[in-house]
């Protein structure tokens, strides 16, 4: 047996933790957006409890808030504030909860038990402040303590629990590893480690096969299977664990193909050897790697989501007379469910179940077979002004776009953004030939895009695709906005309806 062998042997990953499996803890990403709002929370108890103590002492006495402004805030206080904000945040120094490997309640013990310690901390620093220099002499330290712990634990607790929720209900992740040496085995054991979202590795490709016998997954054979396997399957990120020095082309070529599809790539960064053992790693909380993204994923984009769910929610509450008024019209009105349900992919082609109201009749999948030669457009779509499995009630429906309504339940899941390209069904996306047409799933799909209020169905295939693709290269909240503004109009007046 050869020493590379041997090598990859020793990095076979270790049996599973029975604890860690009951405890629910499964690999994947966690998204960074959550991750740094969750330390957000957890580091501001103390900062809010001083600021709430000194405003509540210097408020007596005061008319307006602006007469707060003639009250001493100190270089001294100052100094305290910053010194609690480094007593408070060197307890909690150690795991976060992006990157923890213990069940979800042990972490939480260790999280409150760390606040106590900066609670304590703090109050004894407040303390040492006002018998020194008399610094917030006026305040409470019993108040101030109760504030602190009781804002610590709220912090910790809620924001733990929202993270959980939220990764919990979060789509598996599929991985697809470029490699099959010491790194890639490396990178297999880091993309199952130990998280909080289900993921998955497709398996390993790699030019040279002569290791595959030892991979902890399936081998699927050599660089030319790259983009058959990306057309395929709904991979969301490829780890390139190849080595650089011999196999740049090679890299380069997987760099440039995932690029064309639209498909996120990792590099580990210990692509060169270093002895230094405190070398920066950046925070993917899913593998020590660089990650190029396709798109940005920074507050924005949970903003987004906070602007898709409360907005979602609203139109719902307030479309709810017309919604219960249409299902009662299609009841009436022909023979069949209410709603029709398909699957369709969304980002990264994941499948989810998006919901219309059913504007045709009942059997309108088993009748495609005889009218998908009328097709009136050009591409792999089916377009059909007179569709005649269309119901009379179908027609007003889609005029006015009514019949994608309930498609605020897929908004408010996360399986759609209110803003996004168009979900193309199973049968569309197997029509399709070409990779670069992948990038358009590089995105959350929308209720209504730069296709909606450019014309809909007055447009051609390769327009629409054209629009999807600029509105990923130039996407940001006020596109979003203008796009929603748009959409308005568009749907009263039935522009472009099918």
């Amino acid at each position: 047996m050869g020493s590379s062998t041997k090598a990859i042997r020793e990095y076979l990953p270790p049996a599973p933790d029975r604890r860690r499996q009951r405890a629910g803890v499964r690999g994947g990403k966690r998204p960074e957006v959550l991750h740094e709002m969750y330390v957000l929370a957890r580091n501001i108890p103390p900062l809010l409890a001083a600021i709430v103590g000194w405003t509540q002492v210097h408020w007596r006495g005061v008319a307006s808030i602006s007469g707060l402004e003639t009250r001493s805030f100190t270089t001294r206080h100052v100094v305290v504030l910053l010194l609690m904000m480094w007593i408070w945040i060197h307890c909690f120094k150690g795991e976060t909860i992006g990157q923890r490997r213990t069940p979800l309640l042990l972490f939480i013990s260790s999280q409150l038990k760390a606040v106590v310690m900066g609670t304590a901390g703090c109050t004894l620093l407040l303390w040492v402040g006002r018998t020194m220099s008399h610094t917030g002499k006026h305040m409470s330290i019993l108040l101030f303590a109760v504030r602190c712990l009781t804002g610590g634990l709220l912090c910790v607790l809620v924001a733990a629990a929202l993270y959980e929720i939220v990764n919990r209900f979060s789509s598996p992740r599929l991985y697809l590893i470029v490699g099959s040496h010491r790194r890639a085995i490396e990178g297999y054991k880091q993309l199952l480690g130990y998280g909080t979202r289900p993921g998955a590795v497709l398996g390993f490709i790699d030019p040279d096969d002569s290791h595959s016998q030892y991979l902890p997954g399936e081998y699927l054979g050599s660089m030319n299977r790259l983009e058959e396997l990306l057309m395929r399957n709904p991979i969301d990120l490829v780890y390139l664990a190849l080595p650089l020095r011999s196999q740049y082309a090679i890299i380069q070529e997987a760099i440039w193909t995932c690029e064309r599809m639209g498909v996120e790539y990792a590099l580990p960064v210990d692509i060169f050897e270093s002895n230094v053992d405190r070398v920066w790693r950046p925070s993917t909380q899913d593998a020590k790697a660089f990650v190029c993204r396709m798109v940005l994923e920074d507050y924005r984009m949970l903003l987004k989501r906070m602007l898709d769910v409360s907005l979602g929610l609203t139109a719902l509450c307030v479309l709810a007379p017309l919604m219960a008024a249409i299902a009662v019209a299609i009841k009436l009105t022909s023979p069949g469910p209410v709603l029709f349900i398909q699957e369709r992919f969304g980002r990264n082609r994941h499948r989810f179940r998006m919901y219309k109201f059913r504007s045709m009749v009942r059997n309108a999948e088993e009748l495609f077979v005889h009218v998908e030669h009328r097709n009136e457009v050009s591409g792999p779509v089916f377009k059909m002004k007179r569709d005649p499995r269309v119901t009379k009630i179908g027609y007003i429906l889609r005029k006015l776009s009514l019949d994608e309504l309930p498609q605020l339940l897929n908004v408010i899941k996360g399986d759609m953004s209110l803003v996004g390209p168009r979900p193309m069904s199973i049968r569309d996306v197997s029509l399709l030939s070409e990779a670069w047409l992948m990038r358009r799933f590089s995105v959350t799909p929308g209720m209504t895009g730069l296709w909606q209020v450019s014309g809909r169905s007055n447009t051609n295939f390769d327009t629409w695709i054209e629009l999807d693709l600029q509105y990923i290269d130039k996407w940001s909240l006020l596109l979003d906005f203008k796009i929603l503004l748009r959409t308005i109009p568009m749907v009263i007046s039935g522009t472009g309806a099918a």
